[in-house]
């Protein structure tokens, strides 16, 4: 890649305007053969990307191309919102549709779609928005609403856990600017997540983990509980603890090893240390259930798992 369009890519997300190439130096037939020989992609009119980058972007990392993309090319002023500010914001977009790029504009009387962007209608407030690597996008509190109510509960969950986890807003402030939204479509779907959505939650598998507790019928579990012997020894921090019956549920996704690695760790001894503290919660009388991300393609199973567990413990205890 040349040196000016990396410079001015890695400024906006990849992506470099065909007005910013013409002032780096490149020509009009200079771009063109780029294009024709797909050393350079057009992911809008006007708008290119490296073709080595292009491939190598995830899906939401291409998103994020076009939000800079598309905040660059249009004539009116708008709010990078909904699913865009998710990915703007560096939050989790599981379950998302990242098809579109949605912004909010006060200046419109009914939404519409044009040229891949999802204009929404709607009063922005003062404190509904703040930039964001030079873009302005929706709130944090304002963000999960507008998520909520155009997407599947789970999905919304997934990114309401993730805003309350980063500590910007409560769920308290979230209820109150809800409560001014109320007649606004989806906002039904928007307070049910805000009443579910939890910031103990770590990650994607923990917050679909929650969910799907509440789909198969189980009570909702305390998270993260700190699991201690009788002597006062911390054996370790819990994903899930159910109260009532004396079991553990902990999420074992892959990138949770990551986290877990100290530098230079090998990641088998952190797979070792796991077992030793599953163990060590056994020894306690503790049920442990492991959830992996099989389990939600089967539910019903991982139900039967659970109340298993419960049984045990009921067993345990003698039956109370």
């Amino acid at each position: 890649m040349d040196d000016a369009f990396a410079a001015i890519a890695a400024r906006q997300g990849g992506v470099v305007m065909r007005s910013q190439a013409l002032a780096a130096g490149y020509t009009e037939a200079e771009i063109s053969r780029r294009l024709r020989r797909k050393q350079w992609v057009a992911i809008r009119r006007g708008a290119y990307v490296d073709r080595a980058v292009f491939d190598a972007m995830s899906r939401e990392q291409r998103h994020l191309a076009m939000i800079h993309a598309v905040v660059r090319s249009l004539d009116k002023p708008a709010v990078v919102s909904h699913n865009s500010a998710v990915v703007l914001r560096g939050l989790p977009a599981w379950g998302l549709d990242l098809s579109l790029v949605h912004v909010s504009r006060g200046d419109l009387h009914s939404p519409r779609i044009e040229a891949g962007v999802h204009h929404h209608a709607g009063e922005l407030r003062d404190d509904d928005m703040e930039r964001v690597d030079g873009i302005w996008v929706t709130s944090p509190a304002r963000t999960a609403i507008d998520t909520a109510r155009i997407n599947a509960f789970e999905a919304a969950v997934v990114v309401t856990d993730a805003i309350l986890h980063r500590g910007r807003v409560d769920k308290g402030a979230i209820l109150d600017r809800l409560d001014s939204m109320r007649d606004w479509p989806g906002t039904c779907n928007s307070g049910r997540v805000v009443e579910f959505a939890d910031g103990r939650s770590e990650s994607v598998g923990e917050s679909r983990s929650r969910v799907t507790f509440d789909m198969i019928g189980l009570p909702r579990p305390d998270l993260q509980r700190v699991i201690t012997a009788p002597d006062g020894e911390i054996i370790g921090r819990s994903d899930f603890f159910f109260d009532d019956f004396d079991t553990v549920g902990e999420f074992d996704g892959r990138l949770k090893y990551g986290r877990l690695l100290k530098p230079g760790q090998d990641p088998g001894e952190v797979v070792w240390r796991e077992k030793l503290r599953e163990d060590r919660m056994r020894d306690l009388g503790f049920e442990v259930v492991r959830i992996v991300w099989f389990d939600f393609a089967n539910r019903p199973a991982l139900a039967e798992r659970f109340r298993a567990a419960f049984a045990r413990a009921r067993r345990r205890r003698g039956g109370r």
